[in-house]
């Protein structure tokens, strides 16, 4: 498999404490990276160091299989970044913008009206197409920003922070527009704060906590791995149960009348086997149900257990 995004030991600080220190990973051709982590963690520096704009103090960072920074023009046009800050021409139109840079990345007509118009209906901004973007709304200017490194079918497309401000709608065609970039063999990086759009959008995810990586892997992977714990309710057909399993991997069970509710780790074998013990003991189960823990759930659940710690 190709990678076209590699980073070993890459350390970049600032004199406020903040950045990122000892960071190593990397992304494959086909897959879309989501970068997770609280403010100040480190996801807009690292996010700047692979899209070129700054360079690490320490270690080495690769894309496209050469050297991060400075990028050459024509790897540069092997790139689309969209960072948190948009940056436009005020008084120039949205699609004059849009225009510009298509130009800049080589596109030329008839594909290049034809590529900014389909973008520019999938971003709900025909209409205000040739309105002055200083009319524009924050999240009709983040849309254009995203839009505008979309506009070249780029290998390595980088986003920082796009769902914010922005509506569900164009959220979710930006899912389907990622989902079809892996399936063509392209790479995506996305730092983001919305762990539920990023476990519906990447395949495989970090966590960055104080600048380092805590926590890698893919989606399903990432949630097992910070600790994440499922729900478990049975309902039983006798009402005078009072047996709990001693089984690895429960930390609640409680059992009211015919109801059990359990937390439990986030194993796939452990209700099954939480099942066959009460069976075994001439347990019968009218019905069972589980809540597998979504990844923003499995973060808060972290949150918390580091909370009650200190």
């Amino acid at each position: 498999m190709v990678v076209l995004i590699v980073a070993e030991d890459v350390t970049r600080c600032y004199g406020t404490g903040r950045g990122v220190e000892s960071v190593s990973l990397s992304v494959q051709a086909g897959q879309c990276l989501g970068v997770l982590g609280a403010n100040g963690s480190g996801k807009t520096t690292l996010t700047r160091l692979v899209a070129g704009l700054d360079e690490p103090q320490r270690g080495r960072l690769s894309v496209l299989d050469a050297p991060s920074y400075p990028r050459p023009a024509h790897l540069r046009k092997r790139c689309g970044v969209s960072l948190d800050a948009s940056a436009h021409w005020q008084r120039l139109s949205g699609r004059q913008n849009l225009y510009f840079f298509a130009r800049q990345y080589g596109l030329a007509e008839p594909v290049l009206s034809r590529c900014t118009d389909d973008l520019l209906t999938e971003a709900d901004l025909l209409a205000q197409a040739d309105d002055p973007v200083g009319t524009y709304s924050f999240g009709m200017r983040r849309k254009l920003s995203i839009i505008e490194a979309l506009v070249h079918n780029p290998d390595v497309l980088i986003l920082d922070e796009p769902s914010a401000g922005i509506d569900a709608a164009f959220l979710e065609r930006l899912t389907q527009c990622i989902h079809r970039r892996s399936e063509r063999g392209q790479t995506t990086w996305v730092a983001d704060n919305d762990p539920d759009w990023l476990a519906r959008t990447a395949t495989h995810a970090v966590l960055l906590e104080d600048g380092r990586v805590e926590a890698r892997g893919s989606v399903s992977e990432l949630t097992a791995s910070i600790g994440a714990r499922n729900r478990v309710e049975i309902t039983l057909e006798q009402t005078d149960w009072d047996q709990r399993p001693d089984l690895p991997g429960i930390h609640k069970f409680h059992c009211k009348d015919n109801h059990i509710d359990i937390v439990l780790d986030d194993d796939p074998l452990l209700p099954a086997q939480i099942l066959q013990w009460i069976v075994a003991r001439q347990g019968r189960v009218r019905a069972m149900e589980i809540h597998a823990v979504t990844l923003r759930e499995a973060l808060a659940q972290r949150a918390n257990r580091q909370e009650a710690r200190t």
